[in-house]
């Protein structure tokens, strides 16, 4: 080694920043939503263009949130993964983390949802198409682009 000094990496920091940005897409996804929630029931006929307009914007700012918070929920994981020493609890069946991952996503798309279903309450059909499509294809791209290739890294360390 001639006196070379191995680097080590603070992956704590890394990862409380990451959580950081979590939080912060975590509230305004909750604030998106709830804004969504407050227009819809406050106005007296959603069926105006603006009407639909705000609530388009408001519900794809919902799922640009929610999908930001996975990317870094995904992060963290990632770089779990490379840390020297496991910081993913690795005793049973992953300690929860499936349970844990698998929740996320099927409240993630539960919320995603329930925003078109009330769209659907309030006769805004072609709100719903649009919004319901949107969901099913951000689900389907964000299953095959991160959850699979990230199950795979987890199966390739023995973490799965």
């Amino acid at each position: 080694m001639s006196g070379e000094k191995a680097i080590e990496y603070d992956y704590g920091s890394c990862i409380a920043f990451v959580i950081g940005l979590q939080l912060a897409c975590g509230l305004m996804a909750g604030f998106a939503f709830t804004g969504t929630v407050v227009v819809l029931t406050s106005l007296g006929d959603p069926s105006t263009f603006l009407s639909q307009l705000s609530l388009a914007i408001m519900y794809f700012a919902v799922i640009i949130f929610l999908s930001a918070l996975f990317e870094l929920h995904f992060l963290n994981i990632t770089v779990s993964m490379q840390s020297p020493k496991p910081i993913i609890p690795c005793s049973g069946p992953l300690a929860g983390w499936t349970v844990l991952n698998r929740s996320m996503f099927i409240g993630s798309s539960l919320v995603m949802t329930s925003i078109p279903v009330m769209f659907l309450l309030k006769n805004l059909v072609l709100l719903f198409a649009l919004s319901m499509s949107a969901a099913v294809l951000g689900n389907v791209r964000f299953y095959f682009r991160r959850w699979i290739p990230i199950r795979r890294a987890m199966e390739a360390k023995g973490i799965v």
